[in-house]
């Protein structure tokens, strides 16, 4: 059994003065799991123990303002609506506006759509960005009809 302090085999002391001559093997083995407790109980109450190491691949928090904060949400938002809008023109019009957008735009809606989708992923929104895409194409694909539909009940 390894020990957990010096121990001078003459004396048959220990580093904090404790006589081991008379111990059992019961009380050895308690003795040395009472040190282990102290010992680590010292190490975790040790300020250098307790400092958190740093590592090169941590970033630190950026600083930023107001006023970027509101100018990434205004930003975000308005990406957001444009998307969305967007979808609905492509359903109302049976994917046409996609195709003419893609085609005459070095793929604008497609691009557009797929980094709205990129960043639903990133903050784990993928399901619900996915969910409101369809609730979206159903009415743009529904409007045509229920506009139509108008014109005749007057």
């Amino acid at each position: 059994m390894n020990k957990i302090y010096d121990f001078n085999q003459n004396t048959q002391t220990d580093e904090f003065g404790v006589c081991h001559k008379d111990f059992s093997l019961r009380d050895e083995i308690e003795y040395n799991f009472q040190r282990a407790k102290e010992r680590e109980k010292q190490q975790c109450l040790n300020p250098q123990n307790m400092q958190v190491s740093q590592t090169t691949n941590l970033q630190g928090i950026p600083k930023a303002n107001w006023n970027d904060i509101i100018t990434a949400g205004i930003t975000g938002l308005g990406e957001g609506m444009t998307a969305g809008i967007e979808r609905f023109i492509n359903g109302a019009s049976s994917g046409n506006y996609g195709k003419i957008m893609d085609a005459n735009f070095d793929n604008a809606y497609t691009k557009r759509q797929n980094n709205m989708q990129n960043y639903a992923n990133a903050i784990g929104l993928e399901n619900a960005n996915r969910l409101a895409n369809t609730a979206i194409d159903i009415s743009g694909k529904l409007f045509p009809y229920a506009y139509g539909a108008s014109k005749f009940i007057k």
